[in-house]
């Protein structure tokens, strides 16, 4: 099985918002918070409307218990603002549309319903190695770029503890594989 990748090109990102867009404003919302904050997808779908009101999101992470804040900048707050608009700040972010059986009581999205999604506007431009992490490892990956290659900073943000497990978690080490290999010659 092949690890989740970060989507690199960004043509095709903004391909991906404009379907998500289109198709629904829920998704579009939840990959534009994905690739602009970083958060693991359990993360994502604990929030309620309230935490991106506000200018930052301050969450205990699921997985490791440690409390993370992320400023809402403003594309990301731009590209919700529609979504959250009519919702009530207690709402989950992203709700099911199915209730809890005995109670009907309102609950969170599913990660299985967010990696169908992702999977499925992601083949439509060829992308194969996605998961419920490629928009977290799209953050990454580009931030890690425009930051100077600032690894200290992921590993930070995504609590790595050695800079290897993050090049290899946001994919550098497979593109520079790809670089090198491709540049050997044997013949001229």
């Amino acid at each position: 099985m092949a690890s989740v990748q970060p989507i690199r090109d960004m043509l095709v990102i903004e391909a991906i918002l404009n379907d998500l867009k289109k198709s629904s404003p829920k998704y579009h919302a939840l990959f534009l918070l994905g690739i602009h904050t970083g958060l693991r997808i359990s993360d994502m779908l604990r929030l309620k409307v309230k935490d991106v009101r506000a200018d930052e999101i301050k969450i205990r992470q699921k997985k490791n218990k440690k409390w993370v804040t992320l400023p809402v900048q403003p594309e990301l707050r731009k590209g919700i603002a529609d979504y959250i608009a009519d919702k009530d700040d207690d709402d989950w972010l992203f709700e099911s549309r199915q209730r809890k059986q005995k109670v009907k009581i309102k609950r969170e999205l599913d990660r299985s319903t967010v990696y169908k999604m992702l999977n499925k506007v992601c083949r439509k431009y060829g992308l194969r190695s996605i998961g419920c992490h490629t928009t977290r490892k799209t953050f990454g990956y580009h931030l890690y770029l425009i930051s100077e290659k600032n690894i200290g900073l992921l590993m930070e943000i995504f609590g790595h503890s050695d800079p290897s497990i993050t090049l290899r978690y946001i994919g550098i080490t497979q593109d520079t594989i790809n670089k090198v290999v491709s540049r050997l010659r044997y013949t001229s």
